[in-house]
């Protein structure tokens, strides 16, 4: 289930980038398909909580959701303007991310010991890998025999052919019928009062500002790795194939986490997890060699483990038992929601404001904005972070 969860996202997410590029998609419009993804994580709290906690079983909804989701996709594959690309992805984001969040549901529902999710969730960023995998090999069968045709579109209709493998397999899954108690599907908002903790509220502000300089690497970053001119001019297949090394580094990296926070502390673990993404653009700005920059990709895995699932295990050693869900709803409003959102923005009217005449693009001063928002952001939580109130009030709260 997680194989083919993120099977579907990873098979758009990197390659979308290019092939509006080659519809000559503005690098405002580029941010705005990119967003529809931040609008899903928004609202799809409501969505899960009010249909899939009263009305539906999570298998049910979930199938519903990555059928008519595929459709969508082949809907999107189809479009060569803005405004239909934009309405065709905003309305399968708001179905997809849901899924998300259900597919987590119907996995503790189901496996009795929570600690065991790791184990599960893991198989997510292998499928993120495989179909990355997958996607290279078919647009390098194209490179090669059809080098002036682009097939980079075409992961549209692979992430469809996925979502709709998905919904019939989600038919297979365990019944997970809805909760007997309806939830506010805004629950997270009772979280708030959990601010009054400095390192709770700490953990949120700086992980809504490093968010901001994510879509400067998830929209960005295949622009950067494909262009001739001023970037570093690898093939489509090539550069799609770079990126899959985040989330291989991811799978090992995750190893380190429970040791890093256990010998480092949480502080500094997270601190290291921040500081890995200025050290990737300044890789990027330098732009040179060619090898370096691919392999810096791998800094990914590091600034997810320490950072993402760092932070979400903070959060839950620093939230009371009866309202830890709504505690990562609430990070993941503000990471993923919110602070994704305004990055595609930022992200967009950078990437457009430094366009060169020549058709190509000043990448160095690109990438400075993320770097100094990330610097900002490492030096604000290292300084703000108190490892011995989150050692004592983790130790209370359990």
């Amino acid at each position: 289930m997680m194989f083919l969860q993120f099977a579907i996202w990873g098979a758009w997410a990197v390659l979308i980038a290019g092939h509006m590029q080659n519809l000559r998609f503005t690098g405002k419009e580029i941010s705005y398909v990119f967003g529809t993804t931040a609008i899903g994580a928004m609202i799809s709290p409501l969505i899960a909580g009010w249909i899939a906690d009263r009305f539906m079983s999570a298998q049910i909804f979930t199938a519903f959701s990555h059928f008519v989701g595929g459709i969508l996709l082949i809907v999107a594959w189809k479009q060569t303007s803005f405004p239909a690309m934009f309405l065709a992805i905003c309305v399968y984001a708001v179905l997809y991310m849901p899924t998300i969040a259900l597919t987590n549901a119907i996995s503790f529902h189901h496996m009795g010991d929570s600690e065991k999710f790791g184990n599960i969730r893991v198989w997510g960023a292998l499928g993120w890998i495989v179909i990355n995998w997958i996607m290279s090999l078919y647009l390098r069968f194209w490179e090669v025999r059809v080098p002036e045709e682009s097939h980079v579109g075409d992961c549209l209709l692979a992430a469809a052919a996925v979502s709709i493998l998905m919904g019939l397999y989600c038919l297979s899954l365990p019944n997970t019928p809805p909760a007997k108690e309806a939830q506010n599907p805004y629950a997270f908002l009772d979280a708030i009062s959990l601010t009054k903790n400095r390192n709770f509220a700490v953990l949120l502000i700086i992980s809504f500002v490093v968010a901001i300089e994510l879509p400067f690497y998830y929209n960005l970053t295949f622009l950067f790795l494909t262009e001739q001119q001023h970037g570093i001019g690898l093939a489509a297949s090539t550069a799609n194939w770079a990126m899959s090394l985040g989330q291989i580094a991811e799978v090992l990296i995750m190893i380190l986490l429970l040791p890093s926070i256990r010998k480092l502390g949480m502080r500094t673990t997270i601190f290291l997890g921040i500081l890995a993404w200025p050290v990737r653009y300044a890789i990027f700005a330098i732009g040179q060699p060619a090898w370096l920059v691919i392999a810096s990709q791998s800094l990914h895995g590091l600034c997810y483990a320490f950072f993402f699932v760092g932070g979400m295990i903070a959060v839950e050693r620093l939230s009371p038992v009866d309202i830890r869900s709504s505690a990562q709803s609430l990070l993941v409003f503000a990471t993923n929601g919110i602070g994704m959102f305004v990055g595609h923005l930022v992200s967009g009217r950078v990437h457009e404001f430094f366009k060169l005449e020549n058709g190509g693009h000043a990448w160095a001063k690109i990438f400075l904005v993320p770097i100094a928002v990330t610097i900002v952001a490492s030096i604000a939580f290292i300084l703000m972070f108190s490892e011995k109130r989150y050692q004592e009030d983790s130790a209370a709260i359990q």
